[in-house]
């Protein structure tokens, strides 16, 4: 069962976690989990997926990371279910544009091929005041 998870700087200033500000270095780790047993997400593919509006193909996203690529979403304990979210690098330069309230999902493929939506909701990236770091 998918769990609703608000990653806005609202409620990650509740849980005491930084904030994610447009074109900003973060990382945000996660624990896939059912029925309160880690997920073995061996061989699995995980999808973060920020979109305007539901209607929106996945072409149309203003965002999409995946496990494909280490930087982007990165598996760190398999048998525990555990992964991080990075926006670093390509990641962070794809959040510069990103100012504002979104709607995403984190979607996982199993190595047994079932798909499950582990979490979604909305996500904030609150505007920089400095624009230039180059």
């Amino acid at each position: 069962m998918s769990e609703k998870y608000d990653i806005t700087a609202r409620n990650l200033l509740l849980n005491k976690a930084r904030v994610l500000h447009a074109g900003d270095s973060y990382t945000h780790s996660f624990t896939a989990s059912r029925g309160g047993t880690a997920l073995d997400l061996t061989g699995a593919k995980i999808w973060l997926t920020v979109k305007q509006h539901t209607q929106e193909t996945d072409a149309e996203a203003k965002l999409q990371l995946t496990s494909d690529a280490s930087a982007e979403i990165e598996i760190t304990s398999a048998l525990e279910g555990i992964f991080a979210v990075k926006f670093v690098g390509e990641g962070a330069k794809t959040t510069a544009d990103l100012e504002g309230e979104w709607i995403y999902d984190i979607q996982i493929r199993l190595s047994t091929n079932e798909i499950i939506t582990l979490t979604y909701g909305k996500i904030e990236f609150l505007p920089n005041i400095t624009r230039t770091t180059v």
